[in-house]
């Protein structure tokens, strides 16, 4: 096993952020924006959410993090601990190769490739999924479920791991866009890495007119899901859609916000508390 070039032994403190469990995708946004790293998830005590973030010493600032938190609504504990060179040892034990449906392996830059699976290659610590969150994977496995070929549209790309899977599937053009500016770096990087051509662009749902594709996939939350049924409806409909980040009750209001697009549940995946669905237009 060849391991990151960051290398066991580099100089690193933790941030451990614990929010209550409902604020625990919100703040590891904001937070992975604000420290431009991924993160590991863990319980704490009643349930809470426990985040962990490994940073460059001078990037660990608890009470900015704890204050931009704050900002967005999200109250959290923040604390800060050198860490030792097991880190890494750490990150090599969660960020293990995911294999979808016997057709993709997607795995991080020190495990090897396998033969005969459609490679997808994510440098864990560039931020926002590496296949390891129950929704990427329901995304992933209805995707390759579905016939290639045509246009797809990937609403908030946040590291590029559906959109880069989507043309080693077979899929092009695609275009993957995010409000985030580091997403986008890390898309762009990301699909530099993979040699595969994406189209790329920071765009807000909500606010920016989003490009026209039969299919569309959206792995963000159940009121940016709502938001996007509205931002879709100012041009052609979309034949499927593919969305998650939602918890299972969220499902019949955000099938409610397409159903004017003409799209209805098909498939649903529920794993970890996380739902996917696929809508179709009948």
């Amino acid at each position: 096993m060849r391991r990151p070039a960051r290398g066991a032994g580099a100089a690193l403190t933790r941030l451990t952020v614990t929010v209550a469990a409902g604020d625990a995708e919100v703040a590891a946004a904001e937070a992975s924006a604000l420290l431009g790293c991924g993160f590991r998830e863990g319980t704490g005590p009643a349930g809470a959410a426990v985040l962990d973030f490994w940073v460059p010493p001078p990037a660990a600032d608890p009470a900015r993090l704890r204050a931009a938190l704050a900002a967005i609504g999200v109250a959290a504990e923040v604390t800060a601990a050198d860490e030792d060179p097991a880190w890494m040892d750490a990150m090599l034990r969660f960020h293990r190769p995911v294999e979808i449906a016997g057709r993709l392996r997607i795995r991080p830059p020190w495990e090897p490739p396998v033969a005969g699976l459609h490679d997808v290659v994510i440098d864990p610590g560039m931020a926002f999924g590496t296949a390891q969150h129950a929704t990427t994977r329901g995304c992933l496995e209805l995707l390759c479920a579905l016939p290639p070929g045509g246009p797809l549209l990937d609403a908030g790309c946040g590291s590029g791991i559906l959109a880069i899977a989507a043309r080693r599937l077979g899929f092009d053009p695609v275009t993957a866009l995010d409000h985030d500016p580091l997403s986008v770096r890390a898309t762009i990087d990301n699909a530099r890495v993979n040699g595969v051509a994406l189209t790329v662009a920071r765009r807000t749902i909500g606010v920016d007119r989003l490009p026209d594709a039969p299919l569309v996939m959206a792995n963000l939350t159940g009121t940016v899901l709502r938001m996007l049924a509205a931002a879709l409806a100012g041009g052609p409909a979309p034949t499927r859609l593919i969305a998650s980040g939602m918890r299972p009750d969220e499902v019949p209001s955000v099938a409610a916000a397409m159903a004017p697009l003409g799209l209805a549940e098909s498939r649903r995946i529920q794993a970890e508390g996380w739902a996917t669905v696929l809508l179709e237009r009948g």
